[in-house]
């Protein structure tokens, strides 16, 4: 079996971001710009609007007050006589108002004459629209804007033909202060009316919506922990919010009903998966009593040929063949301890412990499976470290069960790369406790393998495993008081077997 451990994720944690503003404040805020913005150009518009209506007053008014002027002239000086124009005007400058400034100008063969003026520059001469109401014989009118700015308006004099032309300005001057009053007054009350909105806005929305939503997420924060921890949302705020929080209680309670359901099921599943565990050990538990008591007779026959077999050996002096019948005797006589214990006891059979060179177990452990690196083409690759400068790497353990734990490590790396490969067995020191390392570069564990480690059944060989290699290796290491453990590597599969350090005096 070739299983691993792959390793814990844990959910990355986002940087931490500003504060934001809450969802009251920025409608608040929001509420601001669009209420000065919107009251600001409403209050200009409507300025406008109404200086213009008043600009069109006074041009009316200037257009009636010279139609006015101009046939009380016409009637006291029907035919352009200056003395009667000059009494004219200086008689009804006395009566009007100082914004109205009033000339006439007559037109002789040669031209334009010196103007009769009210309340006008004594320099005024007459301009483009004179010329036009005279030649036009139509009244003209012109707005001139300014500082001062005023109306302008041209009216031709004379009844059957036309000795001149009568030019009033009526000056606009109070329109405009006006106009800047009232926006001196307006603004302002725009403004504060804004503000005073914007708070109204963020008060009602803080209370309407901001203490329901609080209230939600709070709620919803809670349950990262489990729907059955999370607390209850308040039913608080509008009918909307209300009917949210109501339907994420609703929620809540479904999603913790489901999970205690879910728990429920797992709880039972692993029960199960534990009474199929157990039933199957206890079948192969008898099973194994019974092979063994079949398998003793044969293997004490077997160790005594093999005997037989050193011997004779042994007087041809072949020394190569009678160093693999001795490795072939030892795992005979491994396997017949085990047979006995499991007769006897129905277990391994207790570990002896005594101080043991990792490196040598590891040798001769090597050694046993030379012909099957050799067929797969597996090279191996030894490492053996010195124990805090006293010598090789020593162990407190019981040889017989480090080797079993070897023999199915070696076993999973060889039957790992049958296209061959390489073995790495390193020994050395960690945390105060003595290790021996079996690491291959073989194509690894699967993410599916590593969900299921040192779990008894539990195997990728198919037919060919029984998934109880690496469980039973780890219970017995275990027994000597070290641990089977997994090392995630790149590349290939790393177990580290830790075992108690042997005191050095």
């Amino acid at each position: 079996m070739r299983e691993g451990e792959g390793p814990v994720t844990r959910p990355a944690r986002g940087k931490r971001r500003p504060a934001a503003l809450g969802l009251a404040t920025r409608i608040a805020v929001i509420t601001a710009v669009l209420a000065v913005g919107l009251l600001l150009g409403a209050t200009e518009v409507a300025l406008r609007w109404s200086g213009k209506l008043r600009r069109d007053d006074v041009r009316q008014e200037s257009l009636d007050l010279t139609r006015t002027l101009a046939a009380f002239l016409t009637r006291v000086a029907p035919r352009g006589d200056t003395v009667a124009l000059a009494q004219a005007l200086a008689g009804w400058s006395s009566e009007r108002v100082l914004n109205a400034r009033a000339a006439v100008f007559l037109h002789t063969a040669e031209g334009w004459a010196a103007p009769i003026a009210s309340l006008a520059p004594p320099n005024r001469m007459p301009g483009p629209l004179d010329d036009l109401a005279r030649t036009a014989r139509k009244t003209q009118i012109a707005y001139h804007a300014g500082d001062p700015s005023y109306w302008e308006v041209s009216e031709p004099l004379g009844t059957r033909t036309t000795y001149g032309v009568l030019n009033l300005t009526i000056l606009v001057g109070r329109l405009d202060a006006w106009s800047r009053v009232q926006r001196q007054v307006a603004y302002p009350v725009a403004l504060l009316a804004a503000v005073l909105l914007a708070g109204g806005v963020g008060v009602l929305t803080a209370r309407w919506v901001g203490r329901p939503l609080g209230a939600l997420d709070h709620a919803m924060a809670g349950a990262y922990a489990g729907a059955g921890q999370a607390p209850t949302a308040p039913e608080v705020g509008a009918t909307e919010f209300r009917r949210i929080a109501h339907r994420y209680n609703n929620l809540r309670d479904a999603l913790a009903t489901r999970e205690r359901e879910s728990e429920a099921r797992r709880e039972l599943l692993a029960l199960e998966e534990r009474a199929r565990i157990l039933d199957r050990l206890a079948l192969m538990e008898a099973t194994t009593a019974e092979l063994a008591h079949e398998i003793g007779s044969p293997l004490n026959t077997v160790s005594g040929h093999l005997q037989l077999l050193r011997d004779d050996l042994e007087r041809d002096g072949q020394r190569d063949a009678v160093e693999r019948v001795n490795l072939l005797l030892g795992q005979v006589d491994r396997l017949a301890a085990i047979v006995r214990g499991t007769l006897q006891q129905g277990a391994w059979p207790a570990p002896e412990i005594a101080p043991t060179d990792l490196a040598a177990v590891a040798d001769r452990t090597l050694s046993f499976f030379g012909p099957s690196l050799q067929q797969s083409g597996v090279l191996v690759q030894t490492e053996w470290q010195s124990g805090n400068g006293h010598g090789a790497v020593r162990a407190a353990c019981d040889p017989a069960l480090v080797e079993q734990i070897l023999l199915n490590l070696l076993k999973n790396a060889i039957e790992a790369m049958p296209s061959g490969g390489r073995i790495t067995v390193r020994t050395g020191r960690v945390d105060g406790q003595s290790f021996v390392e079996v690491a291959d570069n073989g194509p690894g564990l699967a993410a599916a393998a590593r969900a299921h480690l040192f779990d008894p059944f539990a195997t990728t060989k198919g037919p060919r495993g029984t998934g109880l290699g690496l469980a039973v290796s780890r219970r017995l290491a275990r027994t000597l008081r070290g641990d089977l453990v997994h090392i995630p590597t790149t590349t290939g599969t790393c177990w580290r077997l830790t075992l108690p350090t042997e005191e050095v005096a």
